[in-house]
């Protein structure tokens, strides 16, 4: 980070107008202080609630401020080029948090809020991983955070900053820039996690890339519900947000999840030109909006959707451009690319064509990994996205799996990469492994699968997911892309298709949340037996059948196959049905209706308790654990982020009320929930009486 800005008489720097900044590093805080020295009204973020709570603006003036000052209150804690965790719900409070840690000197490490058991237990391996001693967060968090961290690190001693208490510094404090950016924990697949070592130069390099291959400029505006402690939503929405000098909507994950509509509707009213998400995202606004709800919107705005999935589905494209013609989406917006931590984020995207690139090959693959382009009518043609053009300054190497040769085009291999915004490995660990060493220099094996062709690169999935079955390689996302349509009930996008060991394959099927109360178990499981025997000639160890949602996802959505194995192995899968259990009974638990009829006649504590503990046992997919009780941990009974978003559905739905669903994981009881329906209850019953309104909490 050697670059200096020494431009005189507020000439510009370069495309985004730079002022006088003299004796300072380029970095995203240099770019902070240049939008709002040059628009210090500009709206940075928008940052959008539950229906009924005006919408949270904070402009770059602000923002630099409040920057500034919670800057000035971490160097008097004398926290330059130590670690910090930062564990956040409030969007605003960890976007000041994060600029403020880059602006002190202090090395952020950004995490997920800490819900459950699990989280906990990643949070804690975090904390001694990354060597932190410093908890940065929301007052109202430090409680819940003191009581379920406190003991993590060795010495039993860690310090919590709610950064949103008052503080008013005496005067402004200079930056102080430090080489490490950020430490980006990887979502990891099994045991603990790994930080990605992010350095300043990564990030701006990386953030160069971004701007290229996606064409923000100060008037673009960015819509994100992605999540903001990591990589895509972190680097790709928020800090691309201050780097180009644009504005940002911003939506939490849950909110998504509970209407995905809000994110179209979001896109319309701000007439968005930037959003993306993965494959999954897409697929959920088709599944969740009707037809007849879609032209109510205008999507004409959307100049780049982009798609980092990998592989990006070829008909998740299609039926979402399909399904949104009405409302003005434009196909050609699709801007299919991919990224991972280990390159700060973005390795590919840009287009050769107005439309993404979109070949058919033939499943069945070579020895030697050969690829062979086919017609797509043909029963052996598979459809496969290009993910782009490696991104000017970043360089693309497909290596053989068996030889580690340099692959030609066309021949399938793991994917390399080599750039200024390739890190250099991962804290605290031995990084030797991960780099093959070129003529040209070293080159991040990526653990991803792909080829090149006519300069742009295909991702065909992880190399560790690869199945081998009687010396034949196949893709489990070709057999999964197969199994969702084989019938009604099966989840779109919720089928994981893993190894159990070397000879032995099992599938696992989300089922439809529509289906849960009446699916025919048998009927499915055979199903789907039949079509992999028949079309992959692959004979299933066995076929699990599970509640929506119960597959492993990492935080932006993927499935986590290899983390599958082990949740099969140890029985932690909701089952519904299974091929090894077909004899068994079947647990199919009915809702019961009388208690949906006294809570709404007699909306007492316990009538409420039962009612919510039904639901709960629907959705999970099983009863409740022996020796629950109503402080149990909600986590604790398999109720993750995205259940809770079907439980607060289906009470709002049947009880005509708003509850907040980020409400439920504030306390993380069954009792606050049910104390909270139930003052709901009372207060809705009181006032329709005098006024006939809805309640909000």
């Amino acid at each position: 980070m050697t670059a200096q800005l020494v431009v005189e008489n507020n000439r510009s720097a370069n495309a985004m107008d730079m002022p006088i900044i003299k004796n300072m590093e380029i970095s995203i805080i240099s770019c902070l202080i240049t939008h709002a020295h040059n628009h210090p009204r500009k709206i940075a973020f928008t940052i959008l609630s539950n229906e009924g709570v005006p919408p949270q603006d904070i402009t770059y003036r602000e923002l630099e401020m409040h920057v500034k000052q919670l800057a000035a209150r971490l160097k008097e804690k004398q926290l330059k080029d130590k670690t910090a965790l930062l564990v956040y719900q409030d969007m605003r409070a960890f976007i000041i948090s994060f600029l403020a840690c880059e602006y002190a000197g202090v090395i952020p490490v950004p995490v997920p809020y800490a819900k459950g058991g699990k989280q906990l237990l990643r949070i804690n391996g975090i904390i001694a991983d990354a060597g932190t001693g410093v908890i940065l967060c929301t007052s109202d968090s430090v409680p819940h955070l003191e009581k379920e961290l406190g003991a993590a690190s060795d010495n039993g001693l860690l310090e919590f900053v709610a950064t949103d208490d008052p503080y008013h510094a005496l005067e402004d404090v200079p930056p102080s820039f430090t080489e490490i950016s950020f430490i980006q924990y990887t979502s990891g697949s099994v045991g603990i996690p790994k930080g990605v070592v992010v350095t300043g130069n990564n990030l701006l390099h990386n953030e160069k890339l971004i701007q290229q291959t996606f064409g923000c400029d100060k008037d673009s505006v960015i819509f994100s519900w992605l999540p903001f402690h990591h990589d895509m939503g972190l680097i790709g929405n928020l800090l691309h947000t201050i780097y180009v000098g644009c504005s940002c909507v911003l939506m939490s994950p849950l909110h998504f999840m509970q209407k995905p509509k809000a994110w179209l509707e979001g896109i319309a009213t701000y007439r968005v030109t930037h959003s993306g998400a993965p494959n999954f995202a897409y697929d959920f606004c088709v599944d969740r909006i009707p037809a007849e709800e879609t032209k109510g919107l205008d999507l004409s705005s959307w100049k780049v959707a982009y798609n980092g999935s990998e592989p990006v589905h070829a008909a998740t494209l299609a039926r979402f451009a399909r399904h949104f013609s009405s409302a003005g989406f434009n196909p050609n917006a699709f801007t299919p690319c991919y990224g991972l931590a280990e390159a700060t984020l973005l390795t590919s995207g840009s287009r050769s064509s107005a439309t993404p690139l979109i070949v058919h090959i033939s499943k069945e693959m070579s020895a030697q990994g050969k690829i062979r382009l086919t017609d797509s009518g043909s029963d052996d043609a598979k459809a496969v996205v290009s993910s782009g053009r490696p991104a000017d300054g970043m360089y693309v190497k497909i290596v053989s799996l068996s030889d580690q040769h340099e692959c030609g085009e066309l021949e399938e291999g793991e994917i390399c990469i080599a750039g200024e915004s390739v890190t250099s490995g991962y804290w605290n660990k031995d990084n030797r492994d991960i780099f093959y060493e070129f003529n040209e220099g070293k080159f991040l094996r990526t653990g991803d699968l792909g080829f090149l062709y006519q300069g742009e690169l295909f991702v065909n999935g992880r190399v560790k997911e690869m199945l081998i079955v009687r010396g034949k390689n196949f893709y489990p996302y070709d057999i999964e892309q197969t199994i969702m349509g084989c019938h009604e009930a099966i989840e779109t996008n919720g089928v994981a298709v893993f190894a159990i060991d070397e000879s032995s394959v099992a599938v696992v099927a989300e089922v439809k949340r529509t289906h849960v109360n009446n699916v025919d178990g048998e009927a499915v499981v055979r199903a789907i037996e039949k079509l992999v025997t028949g079309e992959f000639g692959i004979s299933l160890h066995d076929i699990v059948l599970t509640t929506p949602l119960g597959i492993p996802r990492t935080t932006s959505g993927k499935l986590q196959r290899i983390r599958c194995k082990t949740y099969y192995l140890d029985n932690i899968f909701k089952i519904i049905a299974s091929k090894a259990a077909l004899s068994d009974s079947t647990h199919r638990k009915e809702k019961n209706a009388d208690l949906l009829t006294q809570v709404r006649h007699q909306a007492s504590y316990a009538t409420i308790r039962a009612y919510v503990a039904d639901i709960i046992e629907i959705k999970t997919g099983g009863a409740l654990p022996a020796g629950w009780n109503d402080d149990t941990d909600i986590t604790t009974l398999g109720v993750d982020s995205l259940r809770a978003m079907e439980i607060i559905n289906v009470i709002n739905q049947e009880l005509q009320l708003n509850l907040d669903a980020t409400k439920i994981y504030e306390h993380n009881t069954l009792s606050t929930l049910c104390n909270a329906i139930e003052a709901m209850l009372w207060l809705k019953s009181d006032v329709t009486q005098n006024f006939g309104k809805e309640i909000t909490i």
